[in-house]
C-alpha cells in the first residue's frame, strides 16, 4: 500500500478523502459522478477537481469515463488494511513535519533531534509505570500504532518459524500482546506470556479482551531490564523491540532470555533492518521509518551476542516489508533428546 503514499500532497489527499467519507462513497459504488461527489461534501468545483486529481495521480481513484470518478482496483484490492492506512498517515503526518523542521539535528545531533520531535516524546517509557488516567491515555496514542503494525507484520514472522513443537512462549517487551495471541491462534496448543510496562499490560489486556486466543495470553508486568524473568519456556521472542535500546542493553536484554530460555528452546529476534537508503530515496510514509533508521541495526550485533549467551545454530534471513526485517534464530543446547 505504500506506492499510494509516496506523495505528499496525495496522502493529504487520501487523509481527507478517508476522514470525509468520500473514500466510503466511493467503496460502495463503481463510480459516481464528480459533480455528484463535490456537492455531496459541499466542495467549491476546483477545489473537488484538485482533490480528485490527486486522488487519480496517486493511483487511488481512477477516471472511468470523463466526470466519473471510482477507486482503482489496485487501491480497493488494498482497502481492507484501512487501520494500517490510517495509522502510516498519521504517524508519518509527525515524523515528516519533525524531518521537515529538525532535519540538520537529525544527521548532527540526535539527542537534539529526540529532545525536540513530536515523533519521540509520543514513545514516553517513563509514562508507562503508574497505571494512572493520563499514562494510560498518553500511552495508549503509540500503543495502538505499535499494534496495528504487528497485526500485519507478525504473519510473515510466525508463518516461517514454525510453532508446532512449541508450547510456552515468553515475548519480551510484547507490548499489547498481538504478537502472542497471533502465534497462539496459529498454533492451539501454545500458551503465551507477555512481559511488558505496567501501562502497556494494561491496554495488551484491553486489545485481547474477548479474543478466543486472548485467554491463552497472560501478561506479567515488569521492567524486563531489571525484574527477574519466568523460566520455563520453550520459545522467547523479541519482536521490533531491542533497537529501542542502547546496544549496551540490547545485548544484556538477550542475554537475560537466553538464561531463562528452557534447554532445547530457541529464541527469535524479529526487528526491522537498516532501511537501505542508498538503493532509493524514500518516499513521505517512509518518514515514519526514516527517523528511527539510527536505531535500526545489522544483524551481527544480535548474531554475536546470542553466541556469547552460548546458543547454537544461529541463522539470519531477511524479509522485505515495507522495510527490511531481520528473522533471526537461535537454539539453546540441551533439552530431550
Amino acid at each position: 500500500m505504500d506506492r499510494f503514499l509516496e506523495s505528499e500532497a496525495a496522502a493529504h489527499a487520501l487523509t481527507f478523502a478517508l476522514a470525509s467519507g468520500l473514500i466510503d462513497r466511493l467503496a460502495r459504488r463503481a463510480e459516481i459522478e464528480a459533480a455528484e461527489l463535490a456537492a455531496a461534501l459541499r466542495l467549491d468545483p476546483p477545489q473537488a477537481a484538485c482533490l480528485t486529481g490527486l486522488l487519480i495521480g496517486a493511483g487511488i481513484a481512477s477516471e472511468p469515463a470523463p466526470g466519473r470518478i471510482g477507486l482503482s482496483p489496485a487501491f480497493r484490492a488494498v482497502l481492507p488494511c484501512r487501520d494500517l492506512i490510517e495509522a502510516k498517515l498519521a504517524f508519518a503526518a509527525a515524523a515528516a513535519e519533525d524531518l521537515r523542521r529538525h532535519f540538520p539535528a537529525f544527521v548532527a545531533d540526535l539527542p537534539a533531534f529526540m529532545a525536540a520531535s513530536r515523533t519521540f516524546e509520543l514513545f514516553r517509557y517513563d509514562r508507562c509505570f503508574a497505571l494512572t488516567p493520563e499514562n494510560l491515555a498518553a500511552t495508549r496514542r503509540w500503543v495502538a500504532y505499535t499494534t496495528c503494525l504487528t497485526r500485519y507484520e507478525a504473519g510473515p514472522c510466525l508463518d516461517r518459524i514454525g510453532l508446532g513443537g512449541h508450547r510456552r512462549l515468553l515475548d519480551l517487551g510484547g507490548n499489547s500482546g498481538e504478537f502472542a495471541a497471533q502465534a497462539c491462534r496459529r498454533a492451539p496448543a501454545l500458551t503465551a506470556t507477555v512481559i511488558d510496562l505496567p501501562v502497556v499490560c494494561a491496554l495488551g489486556a484491553e486489545n485481547l479482551a474477548g479474543r478466543p486466543e486472548g485467554a491463552r495470553v497472560a501478561f506479567r508486568p515488569c521492567d524486563m531490564r531489571r525484574d527477574p524473568l519466568p523460566e520455563g519456556h520453550d520459545l522467547v521472542t523479541f519482536k521490533s523491540v531491542l533497537h529501542d535500546w542502547p546496544e549496551d542493553e540490547a545485548r544484556a536484554l538477550i542475554a537475560r532470555a537466553a538464561q531463562v530460555l528452557a534447554p532445547g528452546g530457541r529464541l527469535v529476534i524479529y526487528e526491522r533492518a537498516p532501511m537501505r537508503l542508498h538503493e532509493r530515496a524514500p518516499g513521505y510514509v517512509q518518514s515514519a521509518d526514516l527517523v528511527f533508521q539510527p536505531f535500526f541495526r545489522d544483524a551481527g550485533l544480535y548474531t554475536e551476542t546470542l553466541a556469547a549467551a552460548g546458543l547454537v545454530e544461529s541463522s539470519v534471513r531477511s524479509l522485505d516489508l515495507e522495510t527490511p526485517f531481520h528473522l533471526i534464530e537461535a537454539h539453546k543446547p540441551g533439552g530431550a533428546p
